[in-house]
Parts: C-alpha cells; structure tokens; sequence
C-alpha cells in the first residue's frame, strides 16, 4: 500500500504549533475590536465603516454665548456689537430754558424788542412772555448750535408791533408770504404748523412742554385779536 507524503495525509486532529499560534492571534485580535466597528461592519456587508464626530465634518462651532456684564447665570450677553447696552439708545438732549435773561444774561431788553402800553407798541405783557419764550429770536450774540438756534440773521423780525404786521418774510410756515406776520407765528405758536413754536429744545420749569400754559393762552388770545397794540390791549 502506497503511504501518501505527511502534507497530503488527512487531517488526524493535530494542529501543528505555528498554526495554533495565529490562530489564538487572530482570536485575540477581533475580541479587542470595537464593537461599533463590528456593528458597523455587520450593517454594511462585512465592510468597516469610519465613524466621525459630527462637529468636525459639519463645519458647524458651537460656542458659549459671551457676557460682558458680569453675569454667570448663562443669560445671553447685556451689550451690542457697538458697545452701548441692550434696550437703551442715545441720551436724549434734556431742554433748555428759552428765556433771554437765561441764554444771555447781559442782554438789555429794551434794546431788543420794543413793547409797552403806547400806540403801535407791542403789549408790555405780550412782550414779557416773547421774551420768556423766544429768546433764540431777539438774542443778538451768537449761541453755541448745538444749545440753541441761531436766529441773530432771522428772516423774519419780531421787534416791533409792526414787524407782527408786516407780510411774513420767514420760511415756515409755507403760503403766508402775503399776509400779516402774526398769522404765521400763530400757526407755529398756537396750531404747531408744521412745527412747534418754541421749539423741542426749550423748556420750562415744573410744567411739561416748550412754554407755559399761561404763556400759551395769553400769545393765543393775543393772536385771536388781531395782534393789537399796547393802548388797544390795555383798554379792551
């Protein structure tokens, strides 16, 4: 009988040592494997897959919202990309006494306006309150802009009864070129056409608003008359 070469024998039961040795190699090498990555080849076919953090393939950054004032509670931040802080704008400009004897205490009075109880006189009472109101009118220096209009080359005098009577040579309101000034200041003064008179800068003391209620009463009334002269507003 022809004995067949060791090589070609059939297998008996012995594991030659080298075999034996890679065999509990390999063993050793898939039980330290991931089990994410045994899952994953498992889903696949038997083909590992590369799992990734998505926040290192999405290009996305997550980041803690900064606070600038102090706060840790983890409240969103108290101050805008320009500095000033949330809800609050610009300090509004706080008004300013319109006053003559305020913007300009050195100035004299009679030299600006002409008023008393005489014919063709501006009523020393409406003058009073001119004065009190619309000092930016009969100032005769010159003011810093940005406390006070300036009105020292003003279109439109207010002086003398007759300046009041005159055609009205200012700028607003608009359409009262022929007629009598008064009418225009009465429209800025009494009606607030198409602005206040005197304007969102002044204001007075203990009382909201630009004038006085009884200085606004009295220009009103004085209006309504016809913008009489001291002798026909001291006798009416």
């Amino acid at each position: 009988m022809t004995r067949l070469p060791r090589s070609m024998q059939p297998h008996t039961g012995h594991v030659d040592p080298t075999t034996r040795r890679m065999a509990v190699w390999l063993c050793v090498a898939f039980a330290c494997a991931s089990p994410q990555t045994e899952d994953s080849a498992a889903s696949t076919g038997g083909l590992p897959t590369t799992t990734t953090d998505p926040a290192t393939t999405s290009g996305e950054t997550t980041a803690a919202p900064a606070s600038t004032s102090g706060d840790t509670s983890g409240g969103a931040s108290s101050s805008s990309d320009d500095g000033m802080p949330r809800g609050e704008g610009p300090t509004p400009l706080q008004p300013k006494s319109c006053d003559l004897a305020v913007m300009d205490p050195a100035a004299d009075p009679t030299q600006v306006i002409a008023a008393g109880d005489g014919d063709a006189q501006i009523p020393t009472v409406i003058g009073d309150v001119l004065l009190r109101n619309c000092g930016c009118h009969y100032n005769v220096n010159e003011l810093p802009i940005a406390d006070y209009v300036d009105y020292v080359s003003d279109a439109q005098p207010m002086a003398t009864w007759a300046d009041f009577h005159a055609d009205f040579t200012g700028t607003f309101p608009i359409g009262y070129e022929t007629m009598p000034a008064y009418l225009a200041v009465e429209q800025r003064v009494v009606f607030e056409q198409p602005l206040p008179m005197p304007t969102f800068q002044c204001g007075v003391e203990d009382e909201d608003g630009m004038i006085t209620v009884a200085d606004l009463a009295m220009l009103t009334e004085w209006f309504a008359a016809g913008a009489p002269d001291g002798a026909t507003w001291l006798g009416r």
